[in-house]
């Protein structure tokens, strides 16, 4: 009882990807200290009732604003760690960082709605100065500014390259070093960068946590000596026992980099991308009263590596891994669409003006061929003219936010929808302070086969919403002038 009892008392941490690298140290770590509510889409994960960390899983779709509303309701803090690098749909039109903005602003508005106390964030080292970052680091950036944007308190903290057993990062220097004979070195292997153990990045999110001092603001974090990413495969060669031969080469030379970084590496070339960018900066952790609790015993990068690999020296499995593998399957087999477009946003609109005109715009552009009506409850019709038929039937969700902000649709019939349970859903969001919006489609399941669809359908709405885009950019510049 007594126990129970000590249990019960310790607050109650959500975690979005806590499945992941971060998330599975976070909750092994301090499962003495917090209880944790892992939140997953991922149908594999949320089939565990609770794991040795004691988790609580809770199957959710981040995407969708009542789900991580429903999720965070009881939760004292939450811990925020999500990268939308891995495909969450069978087809995905989107760059990752609109994809990550809405998912950040989908959290901290359902983290405000469920009376979450205080947000902790993990982004990325910024360079110095007003040189121009990566997009991989604007975007972390954008995260943390949408994380902020409502009343919860924010602590965000910002590393670099984050090394332990089964971090990408890691893995991806360690086989490199391994499996090349011979490096061309480009010329972002030159800048500096700032690495940290995972178990001193694990004692920051601890501090943030629970201390009042660090219970708002920005960390740069740090633990390991800075040094450039050359060095780190020399240190790593020589620690392995591996000798390293090299040539230098004078540019930066992305597109080839990607390539044969994630074939020799064995980290996705989707990742592996926005990684080399941001290694391009000269990224140091700027001084700060939370990197001075955990600089002292922080690990060293000699330690850090002996941990990430086993005794024949190849790097630990990633805890995600094998979840991975058993949701690819699910998520083709699924059959969902997401596709996401940034637009621009005319002055003084809302979300409301913004899904009106976009039925107007369609109506007058296909005009004589497609006609998109209104119902009195707030319901929208796409109706094909001849032969007729009705395309598509959209609901207003209860979850729109009065048309200001955020209109929301169900997606509910229509020959071109299986209408699913849970439905599809389109949206638009706005973010006014920026200037732009947002258009999605989440968990839209096409009725026509799948290969048919994605020659079709699916190029065709892609082509529609950048047309779309245009058309409000003409808007905005017309209103302007």
């Amino acid at each position: 009882m007594a126990d129970e009892n000590q249990n019960a008392s310790r607050p109650l941490v959500a975690i979005a990807g806590a499945s992941g690298f971060v998330g599975t140290f976070v909750r092994s770590e301090l499962q003495d200290h917090f209880r944790f509510r892992g939140l997953t889409r991922s149908p594999t994960v949320a089939g565990r009732e609770t794991d040795e960390s004691g988790t609580e899983w809770k199957h959710c779709d981040l995407y969708s604003l009542p789900k991580v509303t429903e999720a965070l309701e009881g939760c004292d803090y939450a811990v925020y760690l999500v990268h939308s690098m891995s495909p969450s749909s069978r087809l995905v039109q989107a760059n990752f960082a609109d994809l990550d903005l809405l998912l950040a602003d989908n959290f901290i508005r359902a983290a405000e709605a469920a009376g979450v106390k205080r947000v902790v964030y993990l982004g990325g080292l910024l360079p110095e100065g007003k040189e121009s970052i990566s997009p991989h680091l604007k975007s972390r950036l954008e995260v943390e500014k949408a994380l902020r944007s409502r009343t919860v308190p924010v602590v965000a903290l910002r590393a670099g390259l984050v090394f332990g057993p089964g971090g990408s990062s890691f893995t991806m220097l360690i086989r490199l070093v391994q499996r090349l004979p011979m490096m061309i070195l480009p010329q972002w292997v030159r800048s500096k960068t700032h690495s940290i153990d995972i178990l001193d990045v694990v004692r920051a999110v601890d501090l943030g946590l629970s201390e009042e001092q660090f219970g708002e603001g920005t960390y740069d974090l740090g633990g390991h000596e800075p040094m450039t990413y050359r060095q780190l495969i020399l240190e790593t060669g020589r620690l392995l026992g591996k000798k390293v031969r090299f040539l230098d080469f004078p540019l930066n030379a992305f597109g080839l980099s990607r390539h044969w970084v994630a074939l020799f590496g064995g980290v996705p070339t989707a990742l592996v991308g926005p990684l080399l960018e941001s290694l391009a900066h000269d990224l140091q952790a700027k001084p700060n009263p939370l990197l001075d609790q955990i600089k002292d015993g922080a690990v060293p990068f000699e330690e850090s590596l002996r941990r990430s690999v086993d005794e024949e020296g190849r790097p630990r499995p990633n805890p995600r891994k094998d979840v991975q593998r058993s949701d690819r399957p699910k998520i083709k087999k699924a059959k969902q669409v997401r596709s996401v477009q940034r637009m621009p946003l005319p002055e003084g609109w809302s979300a409301e003006q913004v899904a009106k005109e976009y039925g107007e715009w369609l109506t007058k552009r296909f005009w004589g061929m497609l006609t998109v009506s209104q119902g009195n409850e707030g319901q929208i019709y796409f109706d094909w003219r001849w032969p007729k038929m009705r395309l598509l039937r959209l609901e207003l969700t209860p979850y729109s936010n009065n048309g200001t902000r955020r209109r929301a649709f169900y997606i509910t019939g229509g020959v071109l929808s299986r209408s699913p349970d849970p439905p599809g859903r389109l949206e638009f969001r706005i973010f006014p302070e920026e200037g732009f919006l947002v258009a999605a489609i989440h968990g839209f399941e096409p009725s026509l086969p799948w290969r048919i669809y994605s020659l079709t359908q699916a190029k065709i709405h892609l082509w529609v919403m950048r047309r779309f885009a245009k058309h409000l950019g003409k808007i905005g510049d017309s209103d302007s002038q």
